[in-house]
């Protein structure tokens, strides 16, 4: 029986973590299948990857973004990683005469929804062998090769920047082994999608932008020459490892304790942040919570600050203040006048001050007229809606007075 336990107990030391990566883009990423290189590579060097795809031909993020399968694929497991793929040409030109923004956007969300502590990651794309002459005439950069690149790069690069995203720059590499080593052909006869050595190559990137670790030591060389193949991974880990902050991955993954949303009335404020960790809520009039949506409410009027400390579940705390200035029982009107309209009541303001009598009529934020009242007491209530309430009080002595005033 001990020995059985050792056994059991070793057998158990063993088992290796799985690192899962979804990839969502087109043919650039199913050309000779880059997740599963990626993954044959990962395990020649010891590490468990599982991999999936949604990547149909010539798709672009923004169609990704309300495409079924793809919201499917990233519901269907925790992600560690999910790499996003812009079409290529799409890619390289400024994000503001493109969809590329906003696909991405919608995808972020989506991912984290699913899982927060998912780490995105950017696919950094090649540009084309000659440069894209269908983009060239509108914009002159993308004429050439080094100036596609270049806007890939930027676009890129803004994109994981905005969004505390990973990028993996297999662009860049890219351009290395054409500078350095032109014998070695990354293009399919098309001048567009990879060969073997070129998807061999973004595997490579991918490696060590997922693990960021080295990959030298890999023995798996696809159907390449171990020559080859060793100066890619050379030259892939380079790109990655001397450059780590370069391309985002000093950043560490799960969400922050920004708010989701919030809903502001006279004497109340509600707050929402939809992360799945512990939260901890204080504002400086005492009220502290641990939900995730919480409500304070203000007997007075003033500025308050609601402290949000959040631990989200991959292991990261972050801390936001949140100062709101509440206008409970506020009135504003004009100075010097006797009369006074105040809100101490939902759903009714209160009327002080009328000797005789008096006209009160209600207005609401568009001057679209609520009611009109005739006050024949020193102090009377009139029934109104809750929000801001605009008000003018006319008397028999010819006075007309205004204000508005905050009803709960």
């Amino acid at each position: 029986m001990r020995s059985l336990t050792i056994i059991l107990l070793l057998t158990a030391l063993h088992v290796q973590a799985q690192t899962s990566v979804l990839f969502i883009g087109n043919s650039y990423t199913y050309v000779n299948d880059l997740p599963n290189t990626m993954k044959q590579l990962a395990l020649s060097l010891g590490e468990d990857v599982t991999v999936a795809s949604s990547a149909p031909g010539g798709y672009t993020l923004f169609q990704h973004a309300t495409y079924a399968p793809t919201a499917t694929a990233i519901g269907s497991r925790q992600w560690d990683y999910v790499v996003m793929q812009e079409q290529s040409q799409l890619g390289a030109l400024p994000v503001d005469v493109t969809t590329t923004e906003n696909g991405a956007l919608q995808l972020l969300a989506d991912i984290e929804a699913n899982y927060e502590c998912t780490y995105p990651v950017f696919y950094m794309t090649w540009g084309r062998q000659d440069g894209d002459p269908g983009n060239c005439a509108s914009f002159p950069f993308m004429c050439t090769y080094d100036g596609m690149q270049q806007g890939l790069r930027t676009t890129y690069l803004y994109l994981a920047t905005m969004n505390d995203a990973h990028v993996s720059p297999v662009g860049v590499a890219w351009k290395t082994v054409r500078d350095t080593y032109p014998a070695i052909n990354l293009y399919d006869p098309d001048g567009s999608h990879p060969s073997v050595e070129g998807t061999y190559l973004a595997a490579c990137v991918f490696y060590c932008t997922l693990f960021q670790q080295s990959c030298v030591g890999a023995t798996f060389n696809s159907s390449l020459p171990a020559e080859t193949a060793t100066i890619l991974r050379t030259i892939a880990s380079a790109t990655v490892l001397d450059e780590i902050e370069t391309w985002n991955l000093d950043v560490p993954n799960g969400t922050d304790a920004l708010l989701d949303g919030y809903t502001l009335g006279p004497d109340f404020v509600t707050l929402v942040h939809n992360g799945q960790g512990t939260h901890l809520w204080t504002c400086s009039n005492g009220q502290s919570f641990t939900t995730a949506t919480v409500t304070f409410t203000f007997a007075t009027a003033g500025s308050y600050t609601v402290t949000h400390t959040y631990d989200d579940p991959c292991g990261n705390t972050d801390t936001r203040n949140f100062t709101f200035d509440m206008s409970v029982g506020l009135e504003e009107q004009e100075a010097g006048s006797h009369y006074s309209v105040l809100a101490r009541q939902p759903g009714s303001v209160e009327v002080h001050g009328v000797q005789r009598s008096a006209t009160l009529t209600l207005f609401d934020a568009q001057g679209r007229m609520l009611s009109k009242e005739r006050i024949g007491s020193s102090i009377a209530q009139v029934a109104c809606p809750s929000g801001l309430v605009l008000w003018t009080l006319s008397d028999e002595e010819g006075t007309l007075l205004k204000g508005k005033v905050v009803v709960r």
